[in-house]
């Protein structure tokens, strides 16, 4: 009796163990194929810890690569979850809350064939090239996202413009792929609208506006002083391509 007894405890242990340990990799690879497939975006997640007994997750350091771009697009320091554990092995996975903090989003956009090419739209033409292929991954559903702590990094070598903006923090409710959930693509496309918006206002304005104001603080008897300088230099250079012309 007491063998058994042992062995059924060293079962417990080891499933235990397990679950623990290898279940929290291999949900790790799904999370970041899915993220990878569905957002045509290459995504690595550094760490998912998973307390099954507390129905809870933190995840550390998601990244997602740019398309045709340079840098990431995307880095989330930490996301804090909150869920229904049983679920995680179920058809839907009943998430409670989601946080997400320390969110550093890279808006890069630069000049071709005289039209603006961003990151933003390329996402989102990702997004809607694979709609159809999102029905056939896992269901979820969150009741609750808060994101906070969000840097929008702007970048244009076109224009020279390298700034950090901070967002205002957001929240959401019923959020994924679900029946009854607000689809979580319109969310990033909703949350990439906001970040563009914000770079038209805040940074694109402001740095026309500094070039303006550095165009109106020239002097122009300094600019006429200038050039009477350099033709004065060049005047026998002048003369001679002059005389060329003439003959």
């Amino acid at each position: 009796m007491k063998k058994f007894l042992f062995f059924i405890l060293f079962l417990i242990v080891s499933i235990y163990i397990l679950s623990e340990f290898v279940g929290d990799k291999i949900i790790k690879g799904i999370l970041e194929d899915n993220i990878s497939s569905s957002l045509d975006r290459k995504t690595q997640i550094e760490s998912l810890k998973i307390n099954y007994l507390k129905g809870e997750a933190i995840i550390n350091k998601i990244s997602l690569d740019n398309k045709d771009f340079p840098n990431q697009l995307l880095i989330i320091d930490e996301a804090y979850i909150k869920l229904k554990s049983s679920s995680i092995f179920s058809n839907l996975v009943e998430i409670n809350s989601v946080e997400l903090s320390g969110i550093d989003f890279n808006y890069y956009f630069n000049f071709k064939k005289s039209k603006i090419n961003d990151n933003v739209r390329s996402l989102n033409k990702s997004m809607d090239n694979n709609e159809s292929s999102s029905s056939n991954s896992k269901q979820f559903n969150i009741d609750k996202l808060n994101i906070k702590n969000i840097t929008l990094s702007v970048n244009s070598p076109d224009l020279k413009i390298s700034q950090k903006v901070s967002l205002k923090n957001m929240e959401f409710k019923n959020v994924g792929n679900a029946k009854k959930s607000k689809s979580y693509k319109a969310i990033i496309k909703d949350f990439s609208k906001d970040a563009a918006e914000t770079v038209k206002k805040k940074i694109l304005k402001n740095n026309v506006k500094e070039k303006l104001d550095k165009l109106k603080d020239v002097n122009e008897d300094k600019i006429k002083d200038t050039i009477k300088e350099k033709i004065e230099k060049n005047k026998d250079k002048l003369k001679d391509k002059l005389k060329k012309l003439i003959k």
